[in-house]
């Protein structure tokens, strides 16, 4: 019996405020990732660093986040906190010392020399990267825990990606008014006005969260290093989809480089506003009729069409050019509509590849597949951010040190014509060529949301094995 739209099911475990609190999380946490997202590529070539140099960096420190997610993930599923749970725990342990790391991350001297400035960012971006894998990981793990019931954490797991769409917008709102020409406020305060709003929205979720099923049943045995890859590779569902989505998100590159597209082709930085909101207002409108559209359609039907349609518009958007400004703004809308589609689904198949893998292995290992998830995340943020670095200092990128896009009009800068080529080709070709290469890459992922629901069912001893097999689509 399904719940009718708007309501929540008798059956189901969480409260109304419980559920808010959830969607709320992770408006805050998602302000901190597109603040660092969106946001750090522009403030080090404005700190005057090389992009070459900085761009290098970036892939170096992924080095330790490899480490770091999978040390982490494995720790999720072997910590155990007594009554505090399997998940919040973490989340009460991060919540000061993401804002603290994303200080320091735009925090970087202005009087230290090149190579001391590069260190620093060095150090504070692995802090960050350190802070935010203590709450990404648990934060998408706790539905698992929260509730039993699939439709319930397809429900919360909707919510959290609708109030993460709003904290695009906070991101965005303060990242690109704040340091333009209008206001000429420097990145540090911006970084400083997002911790402030990120750590207001994610605390009630760390006072009124409650895991009800943290054990999913019967608590498995800790794993050795050796079962933690051999899960891995039996996993095949969940290595399909983040191989899908790391193609799709390093390709995306516009976002890396909006501030400076808006600035040298559209002549106003200011212009960032107009256009991010285009794309992502658009993205909430969209998330909302999620639960409905998920009604008729499966999740997976819906994010390859939503897919299909932002690789499309972004493939036009680069055709048109950038010579008319309507009509960009024009095509940018009907991306970002496709764009909502993709920003709220995109994640909700990690608990269904973490059921896979328990029902294929016997082996409880949830954090680790919610690990999985956040180094994709870190991983092709920072790869895509080092991509378009790359290619501008590539073709003759020119840094120069300015506290805002105020101090860079001023001083008039300009960029070789080959440069220019480069920013729009990072910005309009690579998206849309990257989203219809994710396309293919998922056209391998086959587990449906009722085979799901049957590996849960076994997974919990609600049915027996052979139950399950009887009921699944195809043999797993």
């Amino acid at each position: 019996m399904r719940a009718a739209p708007g309501q929540a099911h008798p059956d189901w475990r969480t409260g109304p405020g419980e559920r808010r609190a959830y969607g709320l999380y992770f408006m805050g946490q998602n302000a901190f990732y597109m603040l660092v997202y969106m946001f750090l590529a522009t403030y080090l070539l404005l700190c005057g660093l090389d992009a070459g140099a900085t761009a290098g960096i970036l892939l170096v420190v992924k080095v330790w986040d490899a480490v770091n997610d999978c040390l982490f993930g494995g720790m999720v599923d072997r910590v155990q906190f007594g009554r505090g749970g399997r998940f919040l725990p973490w989340l009460r342990i991060s919540l000061l010392f993401i804002p603290l790391a994303t200080m320091l991350l735009f925090a970087i001297p202005r009087g230290w020399t090149p190579t001391g400035k590069l260190v620093w960012f060095a150090v504070a971006y692995i802090l960050w990267d350190t802070a935010y894998t203590l709450c990404d990981v648990p934060a998408f793990g706790l539905v698992t825990t929260m509730t039993d019931r699939q439709e319930e954490r397809t429900s919360l797991m909707t919510t959290g990606r609708v109030w993460a769409n709003f904290g695009v917008l906070l991101a965005l709102a303060l990242g690109y008014l704040l340091p333009s020409e209008a206001i000429g406020c420097s990145f540090t305060v911006t970084a400083g006005a997002v911790c402030l709003a990120g750590l207001g929205t994610m605390l009630p979720l760390c006072l009124r969260g409650k895991e009800r099923f943290a054990c999913g049943g019967s608590r498995e045995e800790g794993y050795s290093l050796g079962q933690m890859f051999q899960y891995l590779g039996r996993n095949k569902y969940l290595l399909i989809f983040y191989a899908g989505y790391c193609v799709y998100a390093i390709g995306n590159t516009a976002t890396a480089v909006l501030q400076f597209a808006s600035f040298y082709l559209f002549h106003s930085a200011l212009l960032a506003t107009a256009i991010a909101g285009i794309n992502f207002i658009p993205a909430i409108l969209v998330g909302l009729l999620t639960p409905r559209l998920l009604r008729r359609w499966s999740k997976y039907q819906l994010l390859m069409a939503s897919m299909g349609g932002y690789a499309f518009f972004g493939l036009v958007i680069w055709a048109a050019g950038y010579g008319n400004l309507t009509l960009h703004l024009a095509l940018s809308l009907c991306r970002g509509a496709f764009m909502g589609g993709i920003t709220v689904l995109q994640f909700m198949f990690t608990p269904d590849c973490a059921e896979y893998g328990r029902y294929k292995t016997g082996t409880d290992a949830r954090g680790l597949a919610f690990a999985v998830q956040t180094f994709a995340v870190k991983l092709t943020a920072a790869v895509s951010a080092a991509l378009a670095l790359g290619i501008l200092g590539l073709f003759g990128w020119v840094s120069v040190p300015a506290e805002s896009f105020e101090a860079l009009a001023a001083m008039g800068v300009a960029q070789p014509p080959a440069a220019l080529g480069a920013l729009w080709f990072t910005y309009a070709m690579l998206p849309g060529a990257a989203a219809a290469l994710s396309i293919l890459v998922w056209t391998r992922y086959r587990l449906t949301d009722r085979d799901v629901e049957l590996m849960t069912r076994c997974n919990l001893g609600e049915i027996t094995r052979q139950e399950c097999q009887a009921g699944l689509s195809r043999p797993f």
